[in-house]
C-alpha cells in the first residue's frame, strides 16, 4: 500500500538546510508557531464541530457517516497515490461484492456496470484503476473504519500491535531501535516538549517523524505516517466519534502538502485536516437530510419504513436482499419499501441494472 510512483523524490522535513531533526527538536520556533495559529484554529474548529455534531446525531446517522467517510478516505487515498478517481459509491459496491474486476470489465466493454457512479459523474478516468490498487484502498477503508468504531483497538499500545498494523497497511517495519524511539517519543511516554502542544500538532509532528522510515516519491504523501497521526488523535481522545479524516480533502491541498518540507509542512497538514473535516460535516448534513425526507413519508403503525430508512442511512450500499434479511421481509415487500424511499428522493439506484440492483443515498 505504501508503494509510490517514481518521479521527483518526496522531500522530508529534515532534508532542508537548517532544520533540526524531530527526534532532537525540543520546541517549535516562534516564527513557526505564529504561522500555525490560523490553520490550527481552523482545523481544531472543524474537528471539534464534527465531533459535537456526531455525538448528538441519531445512531444510524452516526454509523452511516463513519462508514461513508471510510470509503471517501479510501477514494482520496487511491486518487492521490494511483492517479485515478473511483467514486466512493463504486468502492462501496465493490466492498459489498456487487461488482468485479475493473480490468475484466474494461476488456469486455462493461466498465459502466463496474464504475457506474464514477462514469455518471463525468469522471472518466484517464488512468484505469488497477484491481490491486482498489483492493488496497478498500483495506485502508476497513482499517480507518475499525479505528473509528472500535475504541478497544489501540495499535500504538505496544510494538506487536503496531507491527501488525504496518503489515496490514502493506508497509515494512523500520529498524527496532527507530521503532522504539518513535513510540517512546509519541506513544509510550509523550515527550515533555510535546505534552503542552495541541493534539493536532502532536499528530502532525508524529507523522513527520515517522515519514523518515517511509520513503515516497513523486510528491506522494506517506500513508502509514498519516494513519498513525489518526491513531494518535484517537488515543489522545481528540476524535471520540470518528477517526481523523485526511485523504478526503481537496486533491489540490494533498498535492501541495506532498511538495512541502520543513516548517511549511505542518501548517499545510492542518489545512488538509480542516478541509477534510468540513467535507465530513457536509456528508453528515447529507445523511441528516436524507433521514428527514424518509421521516416525512406517510406510514401506518405497523410500517417498516422507519426501520428501512434507518438501515439505508446506516449502510453505504443497500440491496433488496439485505433489506429483506435484516427486517425479515419478503423480497417483494423490501422492493416496495425501496421504491418508496427512492420516490421521496432519499435513495437512488446505483448500478443501472434491471436486476441485482443496489441503492445508495441520493
Amino acid at each position: 500500500m505504501t508503494e509510490c510512483a517514481t518521479g521527483h523524490e518526496f522531500h522530508h522535513p529534515w532534508e532542508d538546510d537548517g532544520y533540526e531533526p524531530l527526534r532532537t527538536q525540543t520546541a517549535l520556533a516562534p516564527s513557526d508557531a505564529q504561522a500555525l495559529l490560523a490553520p490550527l484554529a481552523e482545523a481544531s474548529a472543524a474537528i471539534a464541530r464534527l465531533d459535537a455534531r456526531l455525538a448528538t446525531a441519531d445512531a444510524p446517522v452516526r454509523e452511516g457517516v463513519v462508514a461513508r467517510l471510510a470509503l471517501r478516505e479510501a477514494a482520496g487515498w487511491l486518487a492521490h497515490h494511483h492517479g485515478t478517481w473511483v467514486h466512493p459509491a463504486d468502492l462501496g459496491l465493490r466492498q459489498a461484492g456487487l461488482t468485479g474486476s475493473v480490468t475484466a470489465a474494461a476488456m469486455s466493454g462493461r466498465l459502466k456496470a463496474t464504475l457506474p457512479s464514477t462514469l455518471d459523474a463525468g469522471d472518466q478516468p484517464h488512468t484505469l484503476a488497477e484491481d490491486l490498487a482498489i483492493d488496497q484502498a478498500l483495506q485502508f477503508a476497513r482499517l480507518w473504519r475499525r479505528l473509528a468504531e472500535l475504541r478497544s483497538w489501540a495499535p500504538l499500545n505496544d510494538t506487536e500491535s503496531l507491527t501488525h498494523l504496518l503489515a496490514q497497511l502493506g508497509s515494512h517495519t523500520p529498524p527496532e531501535a527507530a521503532l522504539a524511539a518513535w513510540r517512546q517519543r509519541f506513544s509510550v511516554h509523550l515527550a515533555p516538549d510535546l505534552a503542552a502542544l495541541p493534539v493536532l500538532l502532536q499528530a502532525g509532528l508524529a507523522a513527520q517523524a515517522w515519514a523518515e522510515h517511509e520513503p515516497c516519491y513523486g510528491g506522494h504523501l506517506p500513508t502509514v505516517a498519516l494513519f498513525l497521526a489518526a491513531c494518535l488523535c484517537r488515543r489522545r481522545g481528540a476524535t471520540p466519534q470518528f477517526a481523523l479524516p485526511f485523504w478526503s480533502a481537496a486533491p489540490g491541498l494533498l498535492e501541495t502538502l506532498g511538495l512541502l518540507a520543513g516548517p511549511a509542512w505542518l501548517p499545510a497538514f492542518l489545512r488538509v485536516i480542516a478541509d477534510a473535516g468540513l467535507r465530513a460535516g457536509q456528508e453528515l448534513s447529507r445523511l441528516q437530510t436524507a433521514a428527514e425526507r424518509a421521516a416525512g413519508l406517510h406510514r401506518t403503525a405497523r410500517s417498516q419504513l422507519p426501520a428501512a430508512s434507518a438501515l439505508a442511512v446506516r449502510l453505504p450500499v443497500l440491496t433488496a436482499r439485505a433489506l429483506a434479511d435484516q427486517l425479515k421481509l419478503t423480497p417483494q415487500a423490501a422492493l416496495i419499501l425501496l421504491k418508496q424511499l427512492v420516490g421521496v428522493g432519499m435513495l437512488r439506484e446505483a448500478t443501472g441494472r434491471a436486476a441485482w440492483r443496489a441503492f445508495v443515498i441520493a
